[in-house]
């Protein structure tokens, strides 16, 4: 009888046994799963957010480049200011024409806002894209001040001198160049004005002009500083991504 109870007991130990190691197996196997499902949806993420901020780099370079060319010619206007005689009406109109506020708006997610961030297991990643909006909000805040004072200012300013319809026609017919993606866009304006109320000289006189130039140019090389600054996150966070995303 001892021998038989001894048998059962053995055998309902190694049943209990078993029975333990298969759910251990399990649960392991569990984790397994919800592992590769986490793995899979970082990797997702991941290269979601690279193809976001590849994007939103493009379009920086680009918003620095038309701020490059603005600032170029904001200079040329001032040499004009300084050498009349190199001057001709149409090129000032050009040069006026391209005083334009180019602004950064990327690509935002809303990774922080819904908790989807501690998907990612990179502690340096997760600190960049809480810290992104703030940089964005940075150079949104300074390019509003020139877009502030191109419309306060400086295009009330071309009107009061009898130029703007001049300026807004020499703007459309550029446009292609460099604010369009379609090589053929039919000019707004009609055509320029009939009344030259407004010569060279008149305009090379106007010192009120000249110091708005002159801010437009300031303005917009800080603008690019703070582009520059930005840039640098952006790669910063395609060089962290770059290290987790797995081929």
């Amino acid at each position: 009888m001892e021998n038989k109870i001894g048998k059962y007991f053995k055998y309902a130990v190694g049943e209990i046994v078993l029975v333990v190691i298969g759910i251990l197996i399990a649960l392991q196997i569990n984790n397994w799963n919800e592992q590769r499902k986490e793995h899979s949806k970082e990797q997702a993420l991941l290269k979601r957010l690279e193809k976001e901020f590849i994007s939103n780099r493009n379009q920086l370079l680009d918003k620095i480049e038309l701020r490059n060319t603005l600032i170029e010619n904001c200079r040329q206007l001032l040499d004009y200011y300084d050498d009349p005689e190199n001057a001709t009406r149409d090129s000032i109109l050009v040069y006026l024409s391209t005083i334009q506020p180019p602004t950064f708006d990327p690509i935002q997610n809303d990774l922080v806002s819904s908790g989807n961030i501690e998907i990612l297991k990179d502690e340096t990643l997760k600190q960049l894209l809480v810290n992104w909006s703030t940089d964005v909000i940075q150079l949104q805040e300074v390019e509003q001040v020139f877009f502030r004072f191109c419309e306060q200012r400086i295009y009330p300013h071309l009107n009061d001198v009898g130029i703007q319809r001049d300026v807004a026609y020499t703007h459309w017919k550029d446009a292609p160049k460099n604010l369009l993606e379609s090589k053929q866009v039919k000019n707004l304006i009609p055509g320029t004005s009939k009344l030259i109320t407004t010569t060279t000289n008149e305009l090379l006189k106007d010192s009120k002009l000249e110091g708005k130039v002159a801010w437009a140019l300031t303005l917009n090389v800080f603008n690019n500083q703070e582009s520059q600054t930005l840039m640098k996150r952006i790669n910063r966070i395609l060089e962290v991504l770059e290290s987790q995303i797995k081929n």
